[in-house]
């Protein structure tokens, strides 16, 4: 029994360390670069949450039938500063119309799995992929789950933000009235015209080749056509509608299941789906509001707690990794006070921010009547 407990307390500080190195890379990098830890080219937007008047998930203090709040919705392009990259796309949902407080925060992104699944996957991606995806393909290699999720989280092309879902992919807990204990996923879907394929969804080579992510060599829009798309749709009386939703699942009572890892999803034949509320977004915010909101899981309420993790193994321990982003967060906005706001991403390719991963021989796209193209500075 004493060596148990010294061995759990011994991979409880294995994880605390990978949790504080990560911590202090990532907010060092977010405030002397002045960039999120990921999730970079963005749009922020407003709008209204509803909760549905006739839920079909159990009876919850939060999740009122008809209950409502303001909310922001930030949706962006993972990692690359690029929205026709091959890359994972992501939606963060806060019920406030506020640039940080909220009572519930959530982090999703699309595909129903992912890339990494627990701390020590986390680590590996970041340490193994490194500038520009060096060794993307041996960290695939390494786990061949990671390929899988890859494939079915990244999109290439796809038509909108506003027609593609998004999902929490690890699990966190709901408590229902009675005190009823359940692991939850959420998603996000398009409200309208959507049947379970999202726009920019990967045929087969693609999801097996998904480190490819450069733009094709003639693509010409603008390495911001998602942002301008959905800033497009808003615009006038225009809205983007989508539904919330919940999968739930009671888990045994004496062992944590293995179900709860990150890297199989819930099947919907098994786990249903319940419609949890409307989201209805009728506002883009404008440059300066939307990169001065930030998101954090650490905003929910006593009846939806964030599991967190014992071990670098443990599935909860990526639910620790991303509540410490939030000194990311904070660092980052330090140093736009300090050092003042970062310019916008340009919408050329030619601009020296711009990341090509592989190496191309040139950016795609038109090139710039400049006699140093590369030289050009962000506008």
């Amino acid at each position: 029994m004493f060596i148990n407990k010294v061995h759990a307390a011994l991979l409880r500080l294995q994880l605390r360390l990978v949790v504080a190195i990560m911590t202090v890379i990532i907010t060092m990098t977010s405030f002397v670069k002045q960039r999120r830890m990921s999730h970079e080219n963005g749009i922020t937007a407003k709008g209204r949450v509803r909760v549905v008047d006739n839920p079909t998930f159990p009876e919850h203090d939060f999740f009122q039938a008809g209950r409502e709040w303001p909310c922001r919705i930030r949706h962006a392009t993972v990692l690359f500063k690029d929205d026709a990259k091959m890359t994972v796309r992501g939606a963060s949902l806060k019920f406030a119309d506020d640039r940080f407080e909220s009572p519930f925060d959530m982090l999703m992104n699309t595909g129903r799995v992912g890339l990494f699944w627990n701390a020590r996957t986390f680590w590996d991606f970041g340490m193994m992929t490194g500038k520009h995806g060096k060794f993307f393909v041996k960290y695939l290699a390494k786990y061949p789950q990671s390929l899988y999720g890859g494939g079915d989280s990244s999109r290439r092309n796809p038509v909108s933000f506003g027609e593609m879902s998004f999902h929490t992919q690890t699990c966190y807990a709901f408590v229902d009235t009675s005190g009823e204990f359940y692991y939850c996923r959420y998603r996000l879907i398009p409200i309208d015209d959507w049947e379970g394929t999202d726009s920019g969804a990967l045929p087969e080579w693609w999801r097996d080749h998904n480190w490819l992510q450069n733009p094709f060599p003639d693509e010409e829009r603008s390495r911001n056509y998602l942002k301008d798309e959905y800033i497009s749709r808003l615009e006038g009386d225009g809205t983007v509608e989508y539904r919330f939703q919940i999968q739930l699942r009671k888990p045994p009572h004496d062992h944590e299941p293995k179900w709860v890892t990150a890297e199989y999803e819930w099947f919907e034949e098994v786990t249903p789906w319940h419609d949890l509320a409307v989201v209805t977004i009728d506002e883009a915010l404008d440059y300066t509001e939307a990169m001065l909101t930030w998101f954090d899981l650490g905003f929910h309420p006593p009846s939806l707690p964030v599991p967190t993790g014992k071990s670098i193994d443990d599935p909860h321990s990526l639910n620790s990794l991303r509540q410490a982003g939030k000194w990311a967060g904070k660092a980052r906005l330090l140093s736009y006070k300090l050092r003042g706001m970062p310019e916008k991403f340009p919408d050329t390719r030619w601009s020296p921010d711009w990341e090509q991963i592989p190496p191309m021989p040139i950016p795609p796209g038109p090139r710039p009547a400049d006699d140093n193209p590369r030289q050009i500075q962000t506008q």
